[in-house]
């Protein structure tokens, strides 16, 4: 009797539960509290709420391949002589993924702004958006620095690492998916609704990026099931 053979995708193996520390903990849940807290406190219109949640995702998209980048570079060249340059070299790593991040929005957002135009008479764009744009980013630096300090430190390979992020990123695809299909029912959106709809994303949001052991189950096939399942199957 021929044995089955393990996945050729161990990645799809169930993820240890990552533990943040403190600072990583309030890094992602500020980040994410602060479109909810433009719909509570500014007025936003869904419009702008699902605006700035694309942007969201594609910055979280953009730092994880910025952040392999670097890890990938850093390990191969060396450490930084000093700080100032670990420093410079760090900022410049925040440019880059800001700039694909507003890259990434405007090739998808622009149909969700089309979508919620109808909401949004004084414009979706103002100057409390571009400002909660940059909170987002200066909230989300330390713990994004603190990973990239993790994976400078780890005895992890490339090849692993991008075994690691790539189940997260098609969990991100699906956020991604999920705010397209809001967008599409923006004009129906009360103001009840704007704020229910609101905290059951920034709810899912925060899960996702505190439990990825658990969102990342939503991405394994499902007649593949996990390594530890295989091993049960060939006794």
């Amino acid at each position: 009797m021929s044995k089955k053979r393990a996945p050729e995708e161990p990645y799809w193996a169930p993820l240890p539960r990552q533990h943040f520390n403190t600072t990583q903990t309030i890094s992602i849940v500020a980040r994410h509290l602060i479109p909810l807290a433009g719909v509570l406190l500014f007025g936003w219109s869904p419009g702008q709420f699902v605006l700035l949640s694309v942007f969201n995702i594609a910055f979280t998209v953009a730092c994880i391949g910025t952040v392999g980048v670097a890890v990938s570079t850093r390990k191969e060249n060396g450490p930084s002589p000093n700080l100032a340059d670990e420093i410079a070299s760090w900022i410049t790593l925040l440019g880059v993924g800001v700039f694909i991040s507003l890259l990434l929005t405007a090739m998808f957002g622009w149909v969700i702004a089309l979508f919620a135009a109808a909401t949004s008479p004084h414009g979706l764009f103002d100057l409390s958006l571009a400002g909660s744009a940059l909170l987002m980013v200066v909230s989300a630096a330390p713990g994004l620095f603190q990973q990239y300090q993790a994976d400078m430190r780890s005895s992890m390979t490339e090849e692993e690492r991008k075994k690691r992020d790539q189940p997260n990123v098609l969990v991100l695809v699906m956020c991604a998916g999920l705010i397209f299909i809001i967008s599409g029912y923006i004009p129906d959106l009360g103001q009840y609704g704007l704020v229910i709809m609101a905290i059951a994303v920034t709810g899912l949001f925060i899960f996702r990026d505190l439990r990825p052991d658990l969102m990342r189950e939503l991405t394994r096939p499902k007649n593949r099931p996990p390594q530890d399942d295989y091993k049960k199957e060939l006794e």
